[in-house]
């Protein structure tokens, strides 16, 4: 458990940052498990693992896979604006100071990369090199849609820091992130630790966030923590922007069986709050089909639907929720 004991002057400087860099490491740890991907992840972990085959960027995942430590925090920096690409976050990563590589490299188990290469320039260099073949294969062809989901997210979250506050926010976030004012408490399996944020926090979400918890800081008293961000069902689809087959159910998919596959992909898409168009979008499907089971679903009162300044958003509420999770049995 890690304890990020928040004063009072850094909980007014409270920002959200997407980040692709921590997206893409998250994404790395959930492949690098034994244990079966979970749905939303599993189309996404099949088709990643088969284009990742032969390539830089498996070797990556193993490497991952084989640490007898934490992943090094030099690998998620703390994000220096809202938004930034893959490139310009990879393109800072490259300059990390070859002192910090090695002491952190070594405090983490590593083994070097392929070939046991112990020299912190050489395996920053096979690092980056590697992270780039994994974002072209694994994570580009699908950033549209979960860069869409992240904004989302993000818009939500802005509107309740505007109107409610930096702790109502922190109260929010979902995971095994929680908010016992003033600190801001990690469950987990990382080393138990605690941490002062004087100066500012920074909240990543990550659509991989299920199962890792990043937490990173430096010596001005900024921290930067990850949560779970909605919207981790636009990952549901095996092919990025294939949209929604309408074919016979698959068998054993009860919810596809009792509401219609159509529905069901809406459903899951609700999982984060969105607007009509964004989840055509990721579906593949006309907004007047989409708008149709929106009002069917806010009708039966499984969806709630409410206006943040100029945008109409939908999300599931308590009663859609429980439906998707007793009906959805990957979920």
């Amino acid at each position: 458990m890690i304890s990020v004991d928040v004063a009072s002057n850094a909980l007014g400087q409270v920002r959200v940052a997407i980040s692709p860099l921590w997206e893409s490491v998250a994404s790395m740890q959930l492949l690098s498990h034994d244990r079966p991907v979970p749905w939303p992840y599993s189309a996404w972990a099949m088709s990643a693992r088969r284009a990742l085959a032969g390539r830089p960027g498996a070797d990556l995942v193993w490497w991952i896979r084989n640490l007898s430590g934490p992943v090094p925090p030099f690998l998620t920096p703390l994000p220096a604006a809202p938004t930034r690409t893959f490139e310009e976050e990879l393109a800072d990563l490259r300059h990390t100071p070859t002192d910090l590589v090695g002491e952190q490299l070594a405090r983490a188990g590593s083994t070097g990369g392929p070939g046991g290469s112990r020299d912190p320039g050489a395996w920053l260099r096979w690092y980056a090199d590697a992270l780039e073949d994994y974002w072209q294969v694994a994570l580009r062809p699908y950033w549209p849609m979960i860069g869409a989901a992240l904004r989302e997210d993000v818009l939500l979250r802005g509107h309740t820091l505007a109107t409610r506050g930096a702790a109502a926010l922190l109260d929010q976030l979902e995971g095994r992130v929680r908010w016992e004012a003033p600190r801001l408490v990690l469950a987990g399996p990382t080393p138990s630790a605690a941490i002062r944020c004087d100066r500012s926090l920074v909240i990543v979400p990550l659509l991989f966030g299920r199962r890792t918890i990043r937490c990173v800081s430096d010596d001005d008293g900024i921290v930067a923590v990850s949560f779970q961000a909605r919207g981790a069902a636009v990952l549901g689809s095996s092919k990025p922007g294939a949209g929604l087959r309408l074919g016979g159910p698959e068998r054993g998919d009860r919810l596809r069986i009792l509401v219609g596959r159509a529905r069901a992909a809406v459903l899951r898409g609700l999982t984060a709050p969105t607007t009509t168009s964004t989840l055509a979008n990721s579906l593949g499907l006309s907004a007047s089909t989409v708008s149709e089971h929106l009002s069917a679903l806010v009708a039966a009162n499984v969806v709630q639907r409410r206006r943040v300044g100029g945008r109409v958003l939908y999300e599931l509420d308590h009663t859609g929720s429980a439906l998707l999770e007793y009906l959805d049995n990957d979920a």
